[in-house]
């Protein structure tokens, strides 16, 4: 089925409507739906009620001459080519009304040229159509990782403007095939598509359809399937039900993406839509292929996603069997210290490395248990009253042994009255973690840690004359697993970071990194202060 080629024209002489058709007949256009306007509330009427495909604008009475025609169409934000039809316009007006926006001015007398010009105007605007269109699908598959979202998008994109349905069938669990994603304009045929699914499955082995372009990968095109119809009903009932819904064309397309099929979409064609062309296939199957490559990556990203949440699961069920004998194991190895220091200081030094281990390993423990509960949500806070001189001095007494084993000297200078409404043990850990770095890149080198007020908040620097952080890694040592340094040369898991900053930022504050130029970096932690009235107050 073709569709009559719709033209709008706007008469100068009473036989140009039967002039242009002629003309376009004889070109080889087929069936022609013309409608004649020599009004401007005729256009208006017609413009609204349209689609046009091509407007013929000969020379009509006072205030509907081809400028003002092409302001009409433009008002309603139409794109429908216009060609001048005139005995009088010479060059430089032909040339005027070219730059205003007409396609091509001919005279009655080189008709003959309409039909070719008429195709150009065509060809053109399905172009125009498809930039428009794989622009959009351009938009909507890099907007969602969203394997059923994605899919539902590029059929809306697809129904009605170029195809009355689109069905999309995609692999289950099972590598069967299901319909994932059913489009056509009215919900409720929706609704009987579905049923007529669920009454007629996909046979696995059947000769065309979408599961014949599933097995062997090769698109379908369709043009006029009355023949094919018959053929495909598999009973009387199944006829009835598919010759209810008028088809009449139908293009089937693989979603090829780079590792495997992801799926098939079929288009369908219904009622007076025209039959589906080469064009359209082409068109079909680049959709098709940029569809396949963005649930490929959605795939993918749930693929990934879900070896994430496996990932964290282990993590915290290992953290939760490893806590308690970490605690006793730390419990034992301290009171052994304890005892050896006047039995057997050689001893006693061996077991305070292996409790310095212990305790580290704790530590470990206690960032995953961490980065499983940020999995679900934020860490929870108990907010208490703390100095954040006296938790700064803790924090260096537990380093002590560690700086001296390392050869960093620890220099400190808190501010007094630094008070906040802070959860302590966050805080600790967020210090912690900027000190055991600052050791860890810069042993046999000075430490420097001060405490001041800036701004009406707390901070707590931590410099070393270590290798320092290069500007481009600044942000990226903040992230889950963050690193600036290979995993080889230094150990850790690139957690501690990332959590001091997670827990500064459930404070309301915040914490960053910086290069000092002089070797070394810089960690600020900065934190909101009690009011300077309440500071004062015993705890």
């Amino acid at each position: 089925m073709t569709a009559p080629l719709r033209v709008l024209l706007v008469a100068g002489e009473p036989n140009d409507e039967a002039r242009v058709v002629e003309a376009l007949r004889e070109g080889g256009h087929g069936e022609i739906q013309a409608c004649v306007v020599r009004t401007a509330g005729e256009l208006g009427t017609a413009l609204e009620r349209g689609p046009w495909e091509v407007l013929v604008c000969g020379e009509g009475p006072p205030g509907l001459d081809a400028v003002t025609v092409l302001d009409a169409v433009r008002a309603r934000g139409l794109e429908i080519p216009l060609l001048v039809l005139s005995e009088h316009l010479d060059e430089r007006g032909a040339g005027e009304v070219m730059k205003a926006g007409a396609r091509d001015c001919f005279s009655r007398a080189s008709l003959d040229r309409l039909s070719a010009v008429v195709a150009r105007e065509l060809e053109v605007s399905r172009l125009r159509r498809e930039r428009s269109l794989m622009a959009r699908v351009g938009e909507v598959l890099a907007g969602s990782l969203d394997f059923q979202e994605t899919l539902q998008q590029v059929a809306r994109l697809m129904v009605p403007e170029l195809a009355d349905w689109c069905s999309v069938y995609a692999p289950d669990d099972k590598g069967q095939l299901e319909l994932v994603v059913l489009a056509h304009e009215d919900p409720e045929w929706v609704e009987r598509g579905r049923d007529l699914d669920r009454l007629f499955p996909l046979v696995p082995d059947a000769t065309s359809g979408s599961a014949y372009t599933w097995r062997t990968g090769q698109a379908q095109w369709v043009p006029e399937f009355r023949a094919e119809l018959l053929a495909w009903a598999r009973s009387p009932e199944h006829l009835r039900v598919v010759t209810e819904l008028r088809l009449h064309s139908a293009v089937c397309v693989p979603l090829r993406g780079r590792r495997q099929s992801q799926g098939v979409m079929t288009l369908f064609a219904t009622g007076d839509r025209a039959a589906f062309t080469a064009e359209d296939l082409a068109l079909f199957q680049d959709v098709g292929r940029r569809a396949a490559l963005a649930l490929e990556n959605a795939r993918l990203y749930r693929e990934a996603q879900e070896a994430i949440h496996l990932r964290d699961d282990f993590l915290a069920v290992a953290a939760h069997e490893l806590r308690t004998p970490l605690t006793t194991l730390g419990l034992q190895l301290g009171s052994l210290v304890q005892r050896s220091r006047r039995e057997s200081p050689a001893l006693c030094e061996r077991l305070e490395r292996g409790l310095r281990q212990v305790r580290r390993l704790g530590t470990l423990v206690e960032s995953l248990l961490d980065v499983s509960l940020l999995s679900t949500g934020e860490l929870p806070l108990s907010p208490e009253r703390v100095d954040l001189g006296e938790l700064v001095g803790e924090v260096l007494e537990r380093f002590q042994a560690e700086a001296e084993a390392v050869g960093c000297g620890l220099r400190v200078n808190v501010a007094p009255g630094l008070v906040g409404q802070w959860d302590r043990m966050r805080v600790e850990q967020v210090v912690s973690s900027l000190v055991a770095n600052a050791l860890k890149f810069g042993p046999r080198l000075p430490v420097e840690v001060r405490g001041e007020e800036a701004g009406g908040r707390a901070r707590v620097v931590v410099e070393d004359q270590g290798i320092g952080v290069p500007e481009a890694h600044l942000e990226r040592i903040f992230e889950r697993f963050g690193r600036a340094v290979s995993s080889r040369s230094y150990g850790g898991l690139g957690l501690g970071l990332y959590l001091a900053r997670r827990a500064a930022e459930a404070h309301g504050g915040r914490v960053w990194a910086e290069h000092r130029p002089e070797g070394g970096a810089r960690f600020t932690l900065e934190l909101p202060l009690e009011p300077p009235a309440r500071r004062g107050a015993p705890s």
